[in-house]
């Protein structure tokens, strides 16, 4: 007769969220604050991408007028690689350096060549020129010279820490710039970036059958 103790235990079974922004490489690791905050912003692109193409396919009543270089513009700069930046920073992976530099210079370079609202601003383009670099260059700067940011990748990549780093190590992975309370709001935010990006699908939804019963 089989005993009781012999019974195997039942465990509850594991919920699994649809999505969840948590670290999965090396959830030792917190990125710096500035970053997590870059990742938590791409979202508004996210959303603002997807409202936007429903309300262009709606201006242009459904016509082919909207597929073209433009469009293909949008698509990749305001929504692919945004959403790239969200979710490397969030999963603390090394590739989140090489999206945010891929955006930069996309971005740089369509502004000097007048495309994109930034670059059809009205203004003379040698200044334009010298806008756009002094934006893109302490960008650059930040991602592959700042102490904090070498630290943050050489740790996550398994990377031996430069020289100039080893010493600093301590105060490089605490010290945020951000205190308590902000860094609590930060986090909130970046915890309910999906219900943003819920939000925009919903809107882009609600558009999009206005445009058919209008």
């Amino acid at each position: 007769m089989r005993k009781e103790h012999d019974v195997p235990h039942m465990r509850p079974g594991t919920i699994i969220k649809f999505w969840s922004p948590r670290f999965e490489n090396r959830p030792d690791v917190e990125p710096p604050a500035l970053l997590k905050l870059v990742g938590a912003l791409s979202i508004f692109s996210v959303v603002g991408a997807l409202v936007y193409a429903v309300a262009q396919q709606m201006a242009v009543g459904g016509s082919a007028e909207v597929v073209g270089v433009e469009a293909l513009y949008v698509a990749v700069l305001h929504f692919v690689l945004p959403f790239g930046v969200f979710y490397a920073i969030n999963m603390n992976s090394p590739l989140s350096r090489l999206i945010i530099a891929v955006y930069t210079l996309v971005l740089s370079a369509a502004t000097i060549a007048g495309k994109g609202f930034l670059g059809s601003l009205p203004v003379d383009d040698s200044l334009r020129l010298y806008v756009t670099l002094a934006v893109a260059l302490p960008v650059f700067g930040w991602l592959f010279a700042s102490p904090k940011m070498r630290f943050y990748y050489a740790t996550i990549s398994g990377k031996p820490l430069p020289p100039d780093l080893e010493t600093r190590a301590d105060r490089l992975r605490a010290g945020p710039l951000l205190g308590p309370r902000g860094r609590s709001i930060l986090e909130w935010f970046v915890d309910h970036a999906e219900t943003l990006v819920l939000l925009g699908f919903i809107a882009a939804v609600l558009l999009a059958f206005r445009s058919m019963y209008a």
